[in-house]
């Protein structure tokens, strides 16, 4: 559940876990260690947990350590992202750009703490938006964000993304889709998915 009250830090530690019950667990030492807000914390299929929490930088970092001792072996994968563009931010909980240009990517990956660290690449590489962000909740497990502008502005914001997802071994796949129908798009609002 996301609370859209909250007054948003550029910096966040990104958890999923095994378990649900663990990832609970977990998840209310973090906020009880450091001085972090949560952002996300939601189950994912197949029966995992994710927490996403905001902060400062040496909070989120406390955050990340605190998940890894108390997760201990049910933590699936962990991260901290820091200086992260505030447009992604709001695309995690669900603010995001209404209408297509151009040209759209979609850009694909399992680990979630990846696809939001490839977004950040994309939007702070060129002039694009971000359409969706859609984290693995109940998609099959992956991951995806969708993003729009104008066609050499999205090949631009593709290039240092998709490069750092393939490092990673996180990228699943990617299509850049110029002049795109938007009856393909309008299935993937939010509102009309229940994942």
């Amino acid at each position: 559940m996301i609370d859209n009250n909250l007054m948003l830090d550029s910096n966040l530690t990104i958890v999923e876990f095994k378990s649900i019950a663990r990832g609970i667990f977990t998840t209310d030492a973090m906020l009880k260690s450091a001085s972090v807000s949560l952002l996300l914390a939601t189950t994912l299929c197949p029966g995992k947990y994710l927490s996403i929490v905001s902060g400062d930088v040496d909070a989120t970092a406390k955050a990340l350590n605190t998940a890894l001792e108390v997760g201990s072996d049910q933590v699936y994968s962990a991260s901290q992202i820091t200086a992260i563009n505030k447009e992604v931010i709001n695309a995690i909980g669900g603010v995001v750009k209404q209408q297509i240009n151009d040209a759209i990517a979609v850009i694909e990956s399992q680990n979630i703490s990846n696809i939001v660290s490839a977004a950040d690449i994309s939007i702070d590489t060129a002039e694009v938006e971000i359409v969706e962000l859609r984290l693995g909740k109940g998609c099959g497990a992956n991951s995806f964000y969708i993003i729009t502008g104008a066609l050499t502005a999205v090949e631009e914001a593709c290039q240092p993304a998709i490069l750092f997802l393939k490092n990673q071994g996180a990228l699943l796949a990617y299509k850049i889709i110029k002049s795109p129908d938007f009856s393909v798009l309008k299935w993937l609002e939010p509102a009309k998915c229940m994942c």
